[in-house]
């Protein structure tokens, strides 16, 4: 059987591109992000109970992606560099178009309607969802951590 399982928290939602394109990603939404934390507490309180019905202890293990976005997030912000961590490297042209969109020509001969950052290797997110590479990186440092306290 399986000795050890993770599971993840929903991260910041209302830090997603996609939400914090409404106030020109500027700030993360705290009502979304409120949600999301009680969503949080919610699994926290299941996970408990899960591991005190088991015969060992702490096979259910949680993976704190709220915080470790939310930690990324204000290290981009303090790091001068000028890059917004809310904004996505890949965007449409208009609030009509997203990320991969093309004309009514569509393939080869469709011309694009978005536009890609210069440098995707600094993007926290690569469209109005998915974090990016680099993002996913970050976070991953930030839970190296943790995850090598659960497989103990």
């Amino acid at each position: 059987g399986v000795s050890k399982v993770a599971i993840t928290t929903l991260p910041p939602i209302g830090c997603l591109p996609v939400v914090a394109a409404a106030n020109s990603y500027r700030d993360c939404n705290e009502t979304w992000n409120s949600a999301a934390k009680y969503h949080n507490q919610l699994l926290q309180q299941a996970v408990e109970s899960l591991n005190n019905r088991t015969n060992k202890s702490n096979v259910f293990g949680i993976l704190d992606t709220f915080s470790a976005f939310m930690a990324e997030f204000k290290k981009s912000n303090g790091s001068g560099s000028g890059d917004n961590p809310l904004k996505p490297c890949c965007i449409g042209v208009s609030s009509d178009h997203s990320c991969g969109d093309v004309d009514e020509k569509g393939g080869n001969g469709g011309a694009k309607k978005y536009v890609v950052c210069n440098n995707p290797s600094l993007s926290m997110f690569w469209d109005m969802l998915h974090p990016a590479q680099n993002g996913w990186q970050a976070v991953y440092q930030t839970l190296k951590p943790s995850l090598h306290e659960m497989m103990i």
